[in-house]
């Protein structure tokens, strides 16, 4: 069988150290920003040293933008580094192969490091059993953590196709089918023919993975034999009134790794990624990291399962470090992902836009309208407002309202997503489809100058040992967060009021693409690519019911406002009503019940379906 690898010729000395191997391969000469490196070496800190004593020095709070940009690619490169075997073994899940080099093309090296992180429903099983692997373990070995994968949910899920019964559990569980319940998203570019057995071939999927790390804290909090005390079933109460006592009073997460209050440990990573069919074409192109997945189908009245090849078109990558409480968190996507009508790329594979640049962002436009509710007497209350929806207009920068909802009856190979229906007045357009025509927000040029480095190491370490090509290649980070800020809604303003900022930028000054980071596949409508405040549940809003602005993050003596995914994280994680999870939403959701399965698009919006997570005021 042909490889797409040249016979090795020694060009330079490698150094294997232990399970982790590290080629440093700096960018082209004048080219700016911190080096990114090709290492297997995940970073543990955003501009070390980290000093917390005051005065505190380095660290997230101290980091520029081009630096945290730098932390976000060498998270990728390691966490996409080629895994070790896998055979259930202690210390095998979550670390590098000290054989396969970045981007191996070779058979044995395709399962990647994070692919072998435990799936949501690995560490909070919905059966009600402590997670497998748990039994008969130990502290010494990581509670079980390594054992392969198993899928329980509260009943348990067969096979649709009685021929993949038997078949090896892929690594990678697709139980999510929606952007957090609000819509579901779709790539037009998928030929319909190009996935057997899928009611909805079109619908990007997903999945949340967490570390050795949260998993060992969560194992190691909980009791198989008191159901009071069982983290991976649901947090204790005590705990949650606890810390959110805590936080009440020191707008301040607790103490890394605490077990009397929620508060995972430094070094806590977790992912969440997006998947699609491919066609024959974008295998061919060798342009994305495939992998074999497993997605779930409407049954004979319950899930069952089905096992494919499918393609890697998003990924967040989120980590706690001492210097950042809070989480760092980074979004990569897949270079062809926003397309045209016509399957022209809108955007090359470093993020600039090919001009001409579309006028708008989607068609029809979208606006929110969020209205400050009257004033109420104290002691404020952070419960959001319920009186936001959005409007389809034909103008985002007045909101006024659209004379006719004209939805993308013909979205060709454009990204487009439906909104979950709602009854009003906290509503959104559910009539239609809604197509991506750009991001709302460009990615900015320390990111793209980021990309082109990262490429151009990565191109010279495949040269380097042979390699012609590699599908990481045709990824691209979107942005990074690192540090909150407080936006103080305007509600003279409309559409939200949205941020503003001028360069250059820095951690109190970041760029809007940044304080609102979204991925286009991951976080699509205008509540999500825009979000700030909290969820009403259906639609963001910066207002609390009493008619003060709304807060989602506490750091460092301060609540924050904070948008994009570190808000979302902050309102669902750190912040949700009756539950803590310190910015982990798979923490502060716990068990996973049942495995999602697409809603139907009908003329009068999506079909209900049964979700394994909700939303928090």
């Amino acid at each position: 069988m042909p490889r797409n690898r040249r016979p090795i010729t020694l060009i330079c000395t490698f150094i294997i150290t232990g399970a982790v191997a590290d080629l440093s391969v700096r960018q082209a000469a004048g080219q700016s920003g911190p080096p990114i490196t090709v290492s297997a070496s995940v970073p543990s800190e955003l501009n070390p040293p980290f000093a917390a004593d005051p005065p505190s020095s380095g660290g997230a709070p101290a980091a520029s933008p081009e630096q945290a940009s730098a932390f976000a690619w060498q998270e990728f490169i390691a966490l996409n580094w080629p895994a070790g075997p896998q055979t259930g073994q202690p210390g095998q899940r979550d670390t590098p192969s000290t054989t396969c080099k970045f981007g191996d093309p070779s058979p044995d090296c395709k399962l990647l490091v994070w692919e072998t992180m435990r799936a949501k429903t690995e560490i909070f099983p919905g059966d009600g059993n402590p997670p497998h692997g748990y039994t008969g373990s130990t502290a010494a070995t990581s509670w079980g953590y390594d054992s392969l994968p198993v899928y329980n949910y509260l009943a348990p899920v067969s096979a649709c196709d009685a021929k993949q019964a038997n078949d090896p559990t892929p690594w990678i569980n697709l139980d999510e089918t929606d952007q957090i319940t609000l819509d579901n998203m779709y790539a037009g570019v998928v030929n319909p023919s190009s996935s057997q057995g899928n009611s909805s071939p079109q619908l990007i999927r997903f999945l949340a993975k967490a570390n050795r790390t949260q998993y060992v804290y969560v194992a190691g909090n909980s009791d198989p034999n008191n159901f009071m005390n069982q983290w991976w079933s649901q947090i204790p109460s005590d705990v949650v009134t606890a810390t959110k006592a805590y936080l009440a009073k020191n707008s301040a997460s607790p103490p890394a790794g605490s077990t009397t209050l929620v508060s995972l440990p430094n070094g806590t990573v977790e992912v969440k990624a997006g998947w699609r069919p491919l066609n024959s074409s974008e295998i061919a192109s060798g342009r994305f990291l495939r992998q074999v997945v497993r997605f779930y189908e409407n049954g004979s009245g319950s899930p069952c399962y089905r096992d494919a090849t499918w393609g890697l078109v998003a990924l967040h990558i989120i980590q706690k470090t001492p210097s950042a409480p809070y989480f760092i968190y980074a979004t990569f996507e897949q270079a062809d992902n926003i397309l045209t009508a016509a399957g022209k790329p809108v955007e090359d594979a470093e993020g600039n836009i090919i001009q001409p640049a579309p006028a708008t962002a989607t068609t029809p436009q979208t606006c929110l309208v969020d209205p400050q509710p009257p004033s109420t007497p104290p002691p404020q209350m952070e419960v959001t407002s319920a009186l936001g929806s959005v409007i389809l207009t034909s103008d985002p920068a007045t909101c006024k309202p659209a004379q006719t909802p004209n939805y993308c009856g013909s979205p060709g190979s454009q990204l487009y997503y439906r909104n979950a229906t709602f009854p009003p007045p906290n509503n959104q357009p559910s009539d239609g489809n809604i197509c991506v025509d750009k991001r709302d927000n460009a990615i900015p040029s320390y990111v793209i100058a980021a990309n082109t480095q990262a490429h151009a190491a990565i191109a010279a370490y495949l040269k380097q040992n042979n390699i012609v090509t590699a599908p990481q290649l045709y990824y691209k980070l979107v942005n990074v967060q690192y540090f909150p800020y407080d936006k103080i809604p305007n509600p003279n303003l409309p559409n939200g009021s949205l941020y503003t900022a001028q360069p250059p930028y820095t951690a109190t000054n970041p760029a809007p693409s940044s304080y609102y980071q979204a991925n286009i596949v991951v976080e699509t409508n205008r509540s999500l690519q825009l979000f700030a405040g909290g969820l009403s549940p259906n639609i963001s809003t910066e207002w609390n019911a009493d008619g003060t602005p709304h807060k989602n993050s506490h750091y460092a003596g301060k609540f924050y406002n904070m948008g994009g995914c570190m808000g979302c994280h902050g309102s669902q994680g750190q912040n949700p009503a009756g539950s803590a999870g310190d910015f982990s939403v798979i923490l502060a959701r716990g068990s996973v019940t049942l495995p999602e399965v697409p809603a139907a698009e009908t003329s009068k919006g999506l079909t209900n379906v049964r979700r394994n997570r909700l939303l928090s005021k």
